[in-house]
């Protein structure tokens, strides 16, 4: 991953809030979001897990409707390499794994 958890995060969000203000719906975000990230150098796994964490987080916010979005979560970690995430994440596991606890727990 090029960006710490932190910065992710926030970048994650701003751009959520960015698409989200120019008018994009719900269905139209999460993929708007994910494609600013996707074809980006050092694209990974946990790269891509971690996005799919804020999107949730930030959906729930507005009051949208997370349950695609989750399921693809439950999706990727059936995936060899999503086990292998808080090992990339190394100090910054813990913050992803509260992260991903709380959208798993409230579903």
């Amino acid at each position: 991953m090029i960006f710490q958890y932190d910065e992710l995060k926030e970048c994650v969000q701003e751009d959520f809030e960015r698409f989200y203000n120019m008018g994009y719906d719900e269905k139209q975000i999460f993929p708007a979001v994910l494609n600013e990230y996707a074809h980006g150098e050092n694209y990974s796994p946990a790269e891509n897990m971690c996005i799919h964490v804020f999107l949730v987080l930030n959906y729930r916010e507005k009051g949208f409707i997370t349950e695609p979005i989750v399921s693809k979560i439950k999706r990727l970690f059936s995936e060899e390499s999503y086990d292998k995430i808080p090992f990339e994440l190394g100090a910054e596991s813990e913050k992803y794994i509260t992260d991903l606890g709380f959208i798993l727990d409230s579903e």
